[in-house]
């Protein structure tokens, strides 16, 4: 497993390949969270903030009621994981449960093919100071008050891929050793959380 998670990482198309694994990894019904677990679960939590933030930005499935929301908990979960170190993630059995239709995530996929593309062009291991344990607890920390501002935003379509695009430079980082995806991604936290705190009251007023 380890190898392929290299082979993932290494292969310069490591969100074409995480979305095609999420989609092979149950044959019918729904992409569970179970499924993603058993699939991702032991090459670490990168991938998985990868697929949760991909879920959470892509038209259609994005703009799902309740999805935004589900997946920012998620992250939430993942992040509170790597803050207290442990190696493999976890999620309880009712969460396990919840799912995404198939059809729906590949026809994101397929609509999101060249933007996927384009972003897989751009990642690369480098700057690797950036992804030691220090680093990830930062981006754990980070991770959180994304996944927390997500829900909120339900409130206009489409607004969480805000955080939830800061939430996948992280994880793509992770997942391929980036370095400066790594500090795009902080830098773009501070850009989320910015504009969540400035609107945010606005939409709730």
């Amino acid at each position: 497993m380890a190898a392929q998670a290299e082979k993932t990482a290494d292969s310069g198309k490591p969100l074409e390949n995480l979305l095609d694994e999420a989609i092979d990894s149950e044959e019918n019904g729904d992409v569970t969270i179970g499924t993603l677990l058993s699939a991702f679960g032991s090459r670490g939590f990168g991938p998985l903030l990868c697929i949760f933030a991909l879920i959470a930005i892509l038209p259609p499935i994005g703009g799902i009621p309740g999805v935004p929301t589900s997946m920012g908990l998620l992250t939430m979960l993942i992040a509170v994981q790597i803050l207290i170190g442990r190696r493999h993630p976890w999620a309880p059995g009712f969460i396990r449960r919840r799912g995404v239709s198939k059809g729906k995530v590949e026809k994101a996929r397929d609509k999101a093919k060249g933007l996927l593309a384009r972003i897989d062009a751009l990642v690369g291991r480098r700057l690797t100071f950036a992804t030691t344990r220090p680093a990830e607890w930062l981006a754990a920390l980070c991770c959180m008050l994304l996944g927390f501002a997500m829900p909120p935003l339900e409130l206009l379509p489409f607004a969480a891929a805000l955080p939830a695009s800061a939430i996948l430079l992280f994880g793509l980082g992770l997942t391929a050793r980036d370095g400066l995806l790594m500090l795009f991604g902080f830098a773009a936290t501070g850009g989320s959380l910015y504009v969540v705190t400035t609107n945010l009251p606005g939409l709730l007023g």
